[in-house]
């Protein structure tokens, strides 16, 4: 691996092994590599595997079928991407993060290669860990924890000429991505309005919206007073008008 090894902390934190953060109860751990490290992914994944905990040296079981079942499997995204489905892929990573047998799926996943573009974020939204190299020097490194938390820091890399360790320094996210993400706000489009989407015109013409406010509704006006209010009754024809006392007719 061609690593650039830079004493450029500004956090002043001590460095540490990436595989050590990214990995403990992690089962699904997805790698975006965007700077072609694929063809050594089998090295630095049975590193990081033997960097574990009571790790062992062991190589991880390939993913060709999505049938397999082992304690630790690399897959490669762009490789299954054009052997199967996208819904089979999914599935079996799913299956992965329900069987007990697997300790730890590693999904390789180089951007350039990919054939979807929707396959990446995916992967990521599955992911328990995603893993980003950036470029030659710096890493991100979003973890979901299983009590809900989740965290996303930056950290640059490099492997010393005697290791194959790849230690990290965790350090401030670069200023120019900052104000990417600020200009990328602020050249948002606005929203569309809704009535220039329709294939006909319903807003009034200028004539029409005159009429409407011309035209007088029918109403009646009452004077407000301060008695309190009053019932109000239009009788009908079938009403019967006679002023007598209608009890007089049950007299016998």
């Amino acid at each position: 691996m061609s690593f650039n090894r830079r004493n450029n902390n500004k956090l002043g934190k001590a460095s540490e092994p990436l595989s050590g953060l990214a990995f403990p109860q992690q089962k699904v751990i997805v790698v975006n590599d965007k700077i072609g490290l694929e063809s050594q992914s089998k090295s630095i994944v049975q590193q990081w595997l033997q960097e574990l905990p009571n790790g062992t040296k062991v190589e991880p079981c390939p993913v060709e079928s999505l049938k397999e079942s082992s304690p630790f499997l690399l897959a490669s995204a762009s490789k299954l991407e054009r052997r199967f489905e996208l819904r089979q892929i999914f599935g079996f990573v799913a299956d992965c993060k329900r069987n007990a047998a697997v300790t730890h799926l590693c999904i390789w996943v180089s951007e350039s290669k990919l054939k979807h573009s929707f396959l990446l974020p995916y992967l990521e939204h599955m992911a328990d860990t995603v893993i980003t190299f950036e470029d030659n020097e710096h890493v991100a490194l979003l973890v979901k924890k299983s009590s809900g938390a989740v965290t996303n820091k930056y950290y640059q890399f490099g492997v010393p000429p005697s290791m194959k360790t790849i230690h990290v320094t965790e350090v401030a996210r670069p200023t120019q991505a900052r104000e990417g993400a600020s200009d990328a706000a602020a050249v948002e489009p606005s929203p569309p309005n809704p009535a220039s989407l329709g294939t006909f015109k319903i807003d009034l013409k200028e004539e029409e919206i005159k009429a409407k406010n011309a035209l007088t509704l029918p109403f009646e006006f009452y004077k407000t007073t301060s008695e309190g209010g009053k019932i109000l009754y239009h009788p009908d024809a079938e009403d019967d008008l006679d002023e007598e006392d209608p009890d007089d007719d049950l007299l016998i």
